[in-house]
C-alpha cells in the first residue's frame, strides 16, 4: 500500500481532563458519527482512546481521543456535514469535561509549533520538509489554521487552539500533490 493511501485525509484530537463519560461511551458516539444515514458500511476511519491519571501535586485523568478519517467517496457538503457534527460532538464532549488544558488563549507562535508537531507526529514527515503557506488567526473563536507545503508536493493543515464549542479539540488535515 503506498503511503498515501495509508495516511488518513483528517484526523480530529480531543484531550480532555475528568471526563464525565466512559471512554466506551465517547468512542461508541465517534464510531456512530462515521455511519452515514443508510450506507451498508462506515467511513474507512479510525478511533482510539487513550487514558491517564496524573498526581502531580493534585490528581486528575486525563483522555485523548482521536478520530482519523479517509474522505475517499465524500462530497464537499457531505465532508462539510461530517466536520459540523464532529465539532457539535467534541463539543459536547468539552462540556462534560473539566479543566482547560490550553488556558484562556494560545500565542500563533505557539499553536505554529502545535501544528507542526502534531503533523510530523501523526503524518510522519519530517519538520523541515514543511514550509507554512497560510497562517490565519481566527480571535473570536479562538483559533489559529495553518497550511503548510511538504517538499513533495503535499499539502497539509492544522487548526489549533479554542475551536469553537471545543478549546482543546485540534483538527489535522493532507491533500494528496497535485498532478
Amino acid at each position: 500500500m503506498d503511503q498515501l493511501d495509508a495516511e488518513p485525509s483528517e484526523v480530529w484530537i480531543l484531550d480532555v481532563e475528568s471526563l464525565e463519560m466512559t471512554s466506551d461511551e465517547v468512542v461508541k458516539e465517534l464510531q456512530d458519527l462515521t455511519w452515514r444515514p443508510g450506507a451498508r458500511f462506515p467511513l474507512m476511519s479510525n478511533i482510539s482512546a487513550r487514558q491517564g491519571i496524573l498526581n502531580w501535586g493534585a490528581s486528575s485523568s486525563l483522555s485523548q481521543f482521536l478520530l482519523e478519517m479517509s474522505a475517499g467517496g465524500l462530497g464537499g457538503i457531505e465532508a462539510a456535514g461530517i466536520a459540523a457534527a464532529i465539532r457539535y460532538t467534541y463539543g459536547k464532549f468539552r462540556d462534560r469535561s473539566q479543566g482547560d488544558p490550553w488556558g484562556e488563549s494560545i500565542s500563533e507562535d505557539v499553536a505554529l509549533a502545535q501544528a507542526k508537531a502534531r503533523i510530523v507526529e501523526h503524518y510522519g514527515v519530517a519538520e523541515d520538509a514543511l514550509s507554512v503557506q497560510r497562517a490565519e488567526t481566527n480571535a473570536a473563536d479562538k483559533r489559529f489554521e495553518f497550511t503548510f507545503a511538504h517538499t513533495d508536493g503535499r499539502l497539509f493543515g492544522a487548526e489549533v487552539g479554542v475551536i469553537k464549542d471545543s478549546p482543546t479539540c485540534m483538527r489535522l488535515w493532507r491533500e494528496a500533490p497535485r498532478t
